[in-house]
């Protein structure tokens, strides 16, 4: 196992490159859906949420009314600003990917009635949630929040849409105060398709999915209940809508009784998946009893949930090989659900292991040694032939996952205060630097975008440079640096507090707390 350490005093400012910003909206509250995408010929393309008038590559992006609508920004591998593509009504783009020739996949969710999309040519295309009659407003209201899929081409012009809606799954005799809603969580390019995964509340028809729901007959009421789901569509034309997995409580009804809380604990957490020889490969957080369905596969995985009025519940990370029969299950010691705040990043595949990270809290399932009393990042890289553990990266300071960047020699992880370089074999931590990030891509190796906030200001910033000179100082890189106190003596090691580090890239300030 390999700690973190600490944080150098270095930012995106300090790198080569070009860094740009927009102030898309009138109070940084209101900044989300920061994605970014990175293709062949260097261009960078960012995502993020608008609710007032800004100006990008000469034209005005306008939200009227005020509703936090969406837009995607491109700029050149010069940092020049190319296109805005405008998504006006209540929405957010949740993942993106883009291929070599600037093709850019985009999945979001909308919570409008309506979200206008208009492409750089200035056509207009709708996308429309399901609307249904309430008795109590006397009004057509949006009945269900649906994700969608675009298809944009290099030149900003929408090519395909995708739009997957949710019907409740809560019988009509019961009372809801909730929308049921798709959420997607991550988009991924493979072969001829793009896989999307998804939280998802409700029924979705198209995809034969049922929506889990807790039974509150005694009050009347009916909530959904969290699960997730992975699809895939065809990368030409976004037809052929398939389910590949999801992974629900079991069985689909809870219901509620007091002082039986067991029952309303059973759901997956932090989904999330990579493409391996074209097959899906999941993880999930697992509490209570879930069912997995993939590759044609279904599998029941149970966890102890405490009644003892403790809030005890065992959990566990589920690693999912293609089916749902090829699942490793790495198990946690109890604790309470309430605070543990998992996601997980990254999957990403190099020499037969999968690298991924994420944020847990208390018992740390890949090493049940590992215990921490705050929100930690962690990078782990797992072998593919026998789902053994290679090593885990478990940070020392109070910190939240965001994005991940895997090459053939390095893991650049992303917190929302920090950056960790790691070896991507031996997962020894190389480098960190002050600048957190919101999300990260690059291309082959040889170009990188990422994103990040300063107060009300989307920042964008490209280093010239590969992923493995992200961070300009090699504190760890074969033994060639050599540590000074600020008297100017030299020391063996790094010490706690201000240090000086000589390599032959240059000399460093660096913090060790």
């Amino acid at each position: 196992m390999v700690a973190f350490l600490a944080t150098m005093s270095v930012s995106a400012q300090d790198h080569k490159g070009w860094m740009k910003q927009i102030q898309p909206v009138a109070d940084k509250a209101n900044l989300a859906g920061l994605h970014t995408a990175v293709a062949g010929d260097g261009s960078v393309y960012a995502s993020t949420t608008y609710d007032k008038v800004f100006e990008f590559a000469g034209k005005n992006i306008t939200d009227p009314e005020g509703l936090l609508s969406s837009c995607i920004v491109k700029y050149d591998k010069e940092g020049n600003e190319l296109w805005a593509v405008s998504l006006l009504g209540k929405c957010t783009i949740n993942a993106m990917a883009v291929e070599g020739d600037g093709t850019l996949y985009v999945a979001g969710k909308t919570t409008d009635e309506k979200v206008v999309v208009t492409s750089t040519d200035n056509t207009q295309t709708e996308i429309n949630n399901p609307t249904a009659y309430d008795v109590m407003a006397d009004a057509e209201m949006v009945s269900g929040y649906s994700a969608f899929v675009a298809k944009i081409n290099a030149d900003g012009v929408l090519q395909a849409l995708k739009v997957v809606s949710p019907t409740s799954a809560i019988p009509e005799d019961l009372m809801t105060l909730e929308v049921s809603a798709i959420t997607p969580t991550k988009l991924v390019i493979d072969g001829d398709k793009v896989y999307v995964s998804c939280a998802f509340g409700g029924n979705v028809a198209e995809l034969g999915w049922e929506g889990s729901y807790l039974n509150m007959a005694d009050w009347m009421m009916g909530q959904d209940l969290k699960s997730y789901g992975l699809f895939s569509l065809a990368k030409a034309d976004l037809s052929g809508l398939t389910s590949v997995a999801k992974v629900q409580r079991e069985p689909l009804v809870a219901t509620y009784l007091e002082g039986a809380q067991e029952d309303v604990q059973n759901t997956p957490d932090a989904f999330n998946f990579g493409l391996y020889n074209g097959k899906a490969v999941m993880t999930f957080i697992g509490w209570g009893d879930l069912k997995l369905t993939a590759g044609g596969v279904s599998k029941v995985f149970s966890f102890a949930v405490a009644n003892d009025g403790t809030g005890m519940n065992e959990h566990g990370m589920v690693c999912t090989n293609g089916s749902a029969d090829r699942s490793t299950v790495f198990h946690a010691e109890k604790h309470e659900k309430s605070y543990v705040p998992y996601n997980l990043i990254g999957g990403e595949f190099v020499n037969g292991n999968c690298i991924f990270g994420g944020t847990f809290y208390g018992n740390f399932p890949l090493k049940n040694n590992i215990t921490r009393d705050k929100n930690t990042s962690f990078v782990a890289s797992i072998d593919m032939a026998t789902c053994g553990v290679n090593w885990v990266a478990v940070n020392e300071v109070e910190s939240e996952a965001t994005c991940m960047i895997v090459t053939s020699e390095e893991v650049h992880a992303a917190t929302t205060d920090a950056k960790y370089t790691l070896d991507t074999t031996t997962g020894e931590l190389k480098d960190v630097d002050a600048q957190g990030f919101k999300d990260a891509a690059h291309f082959s190796d040889q170009y990188v975008g990422v994103i990040f906030t300063e107060n009300d200001k989307v920042c964008v910033f490209s280093p010239k440079m590969n992923p493995s000179a992200i961070s300009n100082t090699k504190v760890q890189q074969n033994g060639a640096a050599k540590y000074y106190n600020l008297n100017g003596v030299e020391l063996n090691a790094p010490q706690k507090g201000l240090n000086i580090v000589k390599t032959a890239e240059g000399t460093h300030t660096v913090v060790i707390k």
